[in-house]
């Protein structure tokens, strides 16, 4: 009997320093998704303007300003002032404000929502001597602050509106007339974690 219990516990402790030695490689994966799509969904439009034919005098600061609210609202005409006190924005059919849909980012989560210095919509004819509607200012909503709070498919809309003024004139010099036509502007939206 004692032979046998000898050759037992030699394969057992042979068994025991195979497993000491045994080594192996497994893998760490990453998914990047580092992508955020905007897509302009509807364009923010001023709707139709009667703007002065024979603008005034206007030191800077007395022009009248149109805002297009980003929460529904109609659009609110600020009147000039001093020089500038016949010379508003006048609403001929309403406005729109733009929609910017954000896809693509992660599910329930928190963007934040910032943009850049809008450009000053110019007539299509692209005629210096016409004077620009000067984009001020984008309103966006619904943000918290600057953030957005995106669905379970990591998505969110953005709602877009602005603050216009009619072009000043330098040093009090008269404006050359508003054309008939389009006039187009741009601006930035950006979305970050």
């Amino acid at each position: 009997m004692k032979n046998i219990t000898s050759k037992i516990s030699g394969v057992t402790l042979g068994l025991m320093m195979a497993g000491v030695l045994q080594a192996d490689t497994f893998n760490a994966t990453a998914t990047v998704a580092s992508s955020i799509t905007l897509v302009e969904t509807t364009p923010l439009n001023l709707g139709t303007l009667f703007l002065p034919t024979t603008p005034a005098n206007c030191a800077n600061g007395d022009e009248s300003t149109l805002t297009i609210s980003s929460v529904g609202a109609a659009a609110v005409v600020g009147a000039g002032a001093n020089n500038c006190a016949n010379a508003d924005f006048i609403v001929l059919s309403a406005d729109t404000p733009g929609v910017v849909t954000v896809t693509g980012a992660a599910a329930f989560g928190t963007v934040t929502v910032t943009s850049g210095t809008p450009v000053d919509l110019t007539h299509s004819s692209a005629n210096p001597a016409l004077p620009a509607i000067t984009f001020t200012t984008v309103v966006t909503a619904p943000t918290t602050g600057n953030t957005l709070t995106l669905d379970a498919n990591g998505d969110g809309a953005i709602v877009v509106g602005g603050v216009f003024t009619l072009e000043d004139s330098a040093d009090n010099v008269p404006l050359t007339a508003y054309a008939d036509g389009v006039y187009t502007g741009t601006y930035d939206i950006d979305v970050s974690y």
